[in-house]
């Protein structure tokens, strides 16, 4: 049975309505704050509304930048530190903090569209933020890890800035007359003595209900003459040599080999020609990788007990698949600038479509369910289907035999091949020989 294999045993796809609103939702949802935050005292403006307005939500646009954002720290902080240093929560006055990681020197990371030539101005509300850190924890030395996200017109990139606070003591007493005014701002349910933000006439998703444009611009909370910035070029390097070098240990076959089984003998029988790759090629993987976990995130957090993890086992593969309602459930971010029509969608994204089939073969469920967030489409990006499979045994038995040759060292070319548009973005292309058949609708990735 030679490559995708999916469409041969669904029965039916269909558009579950109820299902996208309710993760569009959970998304959006928020969580409970109780504490005053360094984030809130660099606007406290825009810190009250969100306080004070949780109804009011970020668009799914901006939820996608704020989750690239979150992703990334996460997965990049995991790479460069250890779990001692990263994430490390500091508290003074009434205040609390996140610094992203903390060893000898506290370290932020920041994501950005652009990084401008003079950052003090630039994005001064990341000097703030860090002035703070720095003042709670007593430590004047910090450093700024600024990541260019990739997109469309510009490669990704890397920067990093030491930064040395001369004004500890009053960037304390700032940070405390902001408490003082925000705590009475939220007391009263009167923000009009709050400065304006950095955000007024930029997007802010509160532009219909606060009151900015009356109000005053505050003082800088780290002066430019309080703090000296230099770029550390040499720390950049090294860190971009560190991610290129990184790689997750070996954890046996997973269920995903058995979707590539071709790719997978390849890559096991030999070395990737670019297994080292290039910093930016190594940064966007993370990009991607952690925009996904924290998208999968978002939707388990605003869904409480809706998201289950059911641990399978075939043959010497032991994997865990997700079930949202109890039905296995795969999210996918496709990078393509249309929806694919319903009737399409097991041919345009068999691999997707072939993974669904193998978990609900593992867990005995006739029904599955793919959730795509078609992430460069502007504003309504998600569409969920369920997908309902027959002959769920000669699913299973695919997917043994896959395994079966995987594990015999069978040659790559009696295995499966992959999609055969993926040929064009494979490290293993042409020998592979998946992309010699006639290509057909490859997708437009970028």
């Amino acid at each position: 049975m030679d490559g995708p294999l999916a469409a041969r045993f669904i029965r039916n796809i269909d558009a579950n309505r109820t299902i996208k609103d309710a993760l569009v939702a959970a998304v959006g949802a928020g969580r409970p704050r109780w504490r005053i935050s360094v984030t809130d005292l660099v606007n406290p403006a825009q810190a009250y509304y969100r306080w004070k307005r949780p109804e009011i939500r970020p668009t799914l646009d901006r939820l996608q930048l704020m989750m690239a954002g979150t992703g990334f720290h996460d997965v990049f902080g995991k790479i460069i530190s250890t779990e001692e240093f990263v994430e490390q929560t500091l508290e003074l006055d009434g205040i609390v903090g996140k610094v992203d990681i903390y060893e000898d020197v506290l370290v932020e990371v920041k994501t950005t569209s652009s990084i401008p030539a003079d950052i003090y101005e630039g994005r001064n509300s990341y000097f703030e933020q860090l002035g703070m850190y720095c003042a709670l924890a007593g430590n004047p030395e910090g450093r700024l890890y600024v990541y260019q996200r990739e997109s469309d017109w510009q490669s990704s990139e890397l920067r990093v800035y030491s930064a040395e606070f001369l004004d500890l003591a009053g960037i304390g007493e700032e940070m405390r007359r902001r408490r003082d005014l925000f705590q009475d701002a939220m007391d009263r349910e009167d923000p009009s003595g709050l400065p304006r933000c950095e955000w007024m006439e930029r997007g802010c998703d509160y532009s219909k209900v606060c009151e900015c444009k009356n109000a005053e611009e505050g003082s800088r909370l780290v002066p430019r003459d309080s703090v000296v910035i230099e770029p550390r070029n040499d720390i950049a390097a090294d860190l971009k040599n560190q991610l290129v070098k990184a790689r997750p240990p070996s954890t046996g076959l997973r269920l995903n080999d058995l979707v590539f089984p071709r790719k997978t003998a390849l890559r096991r029988g030999q070395a990737s020609p670019s297994a080292e790759g290039s910093s930016r090629s190594r940064m966007s993987q993370i990009q991607q990788m952690g925009f996904h976990q924290a998208l999968g995130s978002a939707m388990r957090y605003g869904s409480p007990g809706q998201f289950k993890i059911a641990p399978v086992r075939l043959g010497s593969i032991d994997d865990r698949v997700q079930l949202y309602q109890d039905a296995p459930t795969i999210l996918r971010a496709p990078k393509l600038r249309d929806m694919i029509e319903r009737s399409e969608l097991a041919r345009f994204f068999s691999h997707y479509f072939d993974r669904i089939a193998f978990e609900c073969s593992l867990v005995g469920s006739k029904r599955g369910r793919v959730i795509l967030y078609y992430e460069t489409i502007p504003g309504d990006k998600f569409m969920v289907y369920d997908v309902i499979f027959a002959e769920l045994d000669a699913i299973r038995e695919e997917a043994q035999r896959r395994l079966d040759l995987l594990e015999a060292g069978a040659p790559a070319g009696e295995l499966p091949a992959c999609p055969t548009w993926m040929a064009k973005y494979c490290n293993f292309a042409p020998g592979c020989g998946c992309g010699l058949r006639a290509e057909q609708n490859v997708p437009r990735l970028f």
